[in-house]
This record gives structure tokens, sequence and C-alpha cells, in this order.
């Protein structure tokens, strides 16, 4: 065997294997974020999640807000991505993007690859003379470069591919994942090349469901379908428009204004589209209800909290005094309609961007303050919470009988 095209596949095929057992859209909650097929993970997660981004971008759609925003303001290289923890619906939100570009992934492999190489043969390996070892050194040095240094020191840079083997079940490390190393022994003997080979990405789609109404942005075409999904269209080639990430917008991507001066506007304004609605859910591991909607750009940023309609404000906590949230909400504003029909509440805006104060009367579309990640928040969003009546107490949720936000919203007109 020589390390040739046949070579690289049986190694995408021996570490996809037995980091993820072949799952593309594999996502490990118990290390920092860690995604895809070989379990890259911090700086190299990101720097993959960046690269299905930018070079698929109509594929980028259905990414939870707090991922896609970090990934847009936070450099992939930056070490902060090494202790940074994917939520369960951060994660989910992953899925399909990662299983939209496989193609993407075997490539990104293959590149790793051969910096892999490069590696071995300064240490003394053949890439041809001694294949099937240097596959194997391969799958060790993904995992932990340095004891996978360690073992071919003990072995020899020329040791076949069951020495090898038996060095790594000595090494008091990678001696701890035997079956690990056993399945990719086995599988290099075995030279199997099957589901490696899932072919080119899809051509970019845009999500499922209904498209609510189109928008001109710029010398693009925004199009928001009724699931909450907005994507652009820009320009291509014989006057077709061809989908792109959300995030490409040159401007914010702005529903229209309300038809009548009965309608409510959304509580967040610049493109806003739902991250996380109301309802049981996934939090960082654990199983809970969500008692809100949660609103996000798209392509991150920030926009102004604003008053869906006419209201009373009742509580704008801007950091000083005593929190009846105990610090859960961040800097967050409380106010009810001026019928005392329903009360909301708006979370974990930036402080010092409160706008309004306990007393206040705004009218629709008042500035409440910036939407932001204060409080206990996994990234920059609002959290919009409603419930039926004029209440006092702010704090703990669920006081009150609290709805669905995201049906009482588009009851008055507004379209999201």
């Amino acid at each position: 065997m020589s390390y040739d095209a046949t070579a690289k596949k049986l190694a995408v095929k021996v570490i996809g294997t037995v980091e993820s057992n072949l799952d593309y859209a594999a996502v490990n909650y118990g290390d920092p974020i860690t995604v895809g097929i070989a379990q890259w993970y911090g700086v190299r997660a990101a720097a993959l999640l960046v690269r299905m981004r930018d070079t698929n971008p109509g594929a980028w759609y259905g990414v939870a807000g707090s991922v896609a925003s970090q990934l847009a303001s936070i450099a992939a290289t930056d070490p902060w991505w090494n202790s940074r923890y994917l939520t369960r619906t951060e994660g989910e939100s992953l899925l399909g993007v990662m299983g939209r570009n496989q193609a993407l992934q075997n490539t990104q492999l293959t590149e790793d690859l051969e910096a892999y190489k490069a590696v071995a043969a300064a240490h003394g390996m053949d890439p041809d003379a001694n294949t099937a070892a240097m596959i194997f050194f391969f799958t060790m040095y993904h995992q932990g470069p340095v004891y996978a240094f360690q073992v071919l020191d003990a072995a020899g840079p020329a040791a076949p591919l069951d020495a090898l083997f038996t060095a790594c079940l000595a090494n008091p490390v990678l001696g701890k994942y035997g079956a690990r190393y056993k399945a990719a022994r086995d599988l290099i003997a075995a030279a199997d090349l099957t589901g490696v080979d899932p072919g080119p990405d899809p051509a970019p789609t845009v999500p499922n469901g209904n498209a609510r109404y189109l928008q001109a942005v710029g010398d693009n075409i925004a199009a928001h379908f009724g699931d909450g999904e907005t994507v652009l269209f820009y320009p291509g080639t014989s006057g077709f428009y061809l989908p792109a990430a959300a995030e490409a917008a040159p401007t914010p991507v702005q529903p229209p204004p309300p038809t009548d001066n009965g309608s409510w506007v959304l509580p967040l304004t610049g493109g806003a589209v739902v991250t996380s609605g109301y309802g049981p859910r996934a939090f960082d591991g654990l199983a809970s209800f969500h008692w809100g909607l949660d609103l996000a750009l798209p392509g991150g940023g920030t926009g102004d909290v604003v008053a869906p309609c006419p209201l009373v404000i009742t509580v704008a906590y801007d950091g000083t005094g005593p929190d009846p949230s105990s610090g859960t909400a961040g800097r967050y504003v409380k106010g009810h309609t001026l019928d005392g029909a329903y009360t909301f509440n708006f979370f974990h805006m930036v402080p010092g961007s409160i706008a309004v104060a306990a007393g206040d009367t705004v009218a629709r579309g008042t500035k409440l303050g910036t939407e932001g990640d204060s409080g206990n928040a996994a990234g920059v969003h609002l959290h919009f919470e409603a419930y039926p009546g004029n209440l006092s107490s702010p704090w703990p949720p669920p006081y009150g009988s609290p709805i669905d936000p995201l049906p009482l919203l588009r009851s008055h007109g507004v379209v999201i």
C-alpha cells in the first residue's frame, strides 16, 4: 500500500469511525465545542463551522443565534473556543448544517492528514513503505499528539502496523482506549472504504415552510418564512437569485411596518428571528421549561428592544439597587398594556442601555434598551415573556399563567 488517494480515504474512514462512528452530525456535549465526523475540538471546531458558513452559505440556515453571532464576532483562532461548551439547543441547531456539509468535512480531514503526514515523515516514518502503520499513527495523533509521539518513539518509525498497535496498548494513556485502537487496527488491515464517500455537498436550499413575504434589501431579496427563518437571496447569473445565509445581508433585514395603527411590532428590531420557542427544551443538557420566546439577529450584532404596543413600565432594572431576579434576568424591563390585558418581560439587555423608567407610559416602538447577554444567557438575544393580566411581581416565573408569546404577537399583526 502506498499513500495515495485510496489510503487517504481509508484514513478518513478509520478516524471517522473511531471518533464518531462515521456520524457527520456528531456533537459532543461533555467537552468544549466538539463536532463532526472527526470530532474537531475547540478552535478547530470553530474554524470548521466558519468554513461551512463561508463555503456553503445557503446551507447555513437554522444555526442558533448565540453560536452564529459568536462565530461572527470571535476569531476561530481565539483560545476562548477551547472552553466554550455547546448547549443542547445550540448543538441540535448545528445538526442540519453539518449534515449538509459532509463532503466539506471529508476535505477538511484530508487536509488535516497532510499536516499529520508531514509530522510523521519528520519523525522518520515512510508514507509509502509503511502506509498502514502511518494511518494508525494518524489515528493516535488526532486524539493525542504527545502520546502518539511516545508510542512512535517506543516502537520505532519503521515498526509495522501490529507492532505499533502493541506499543499503543502499552502506553499509559492511549492504552486506556484499547477497543478504539483495536477497531482502528482492524479497519486498516481490512482496507474497507465503504461509508466515506458522500459525494458533493447538496446545492444550497432554503428552509421548509411557506414564505410569508419577500422584502427588497438593497440589491438582494430577503425571504421570511412562517417557521421563523429568514434567508437572503443575492443576484446570480442569468437573472436568477441564489440563497445565501441571512447574516450576509448588507443592511439589517426588518419586517415591514404594521399596516394599521392597531398592529403591534416585533419587540426586537433588525430582522430578528426565533432562536428558541416557548415550551419544554433542554438547556445545558438538562430538561427544563422555557417560559418565553428568544429572539436574536441571524447574523449576530445587537438590535433595539422596543415596546411591541403602548405600555406602562412597572420595572426597569439597570443594575442599581436590589434585583428581584437575583441576577438571572440580567438588565430587564417589565410593563403591561394600557388596558391591563397583558404583562411583558424583556430580559438580558446590555448594561447601561435601559432607556425607560418605572412609571413611564411609552408608545409602540419606543426603545426600552439594547439586546444583550446579561444575566443567565448563553448568547446575545432578547428573552420575551407574556402573561395575561396586570401583574406586579417581576420574579420568579411562572407567576400568573405564562402564555406562548409567538401566537399572541401574530394575532396582533406581527409578521414573524
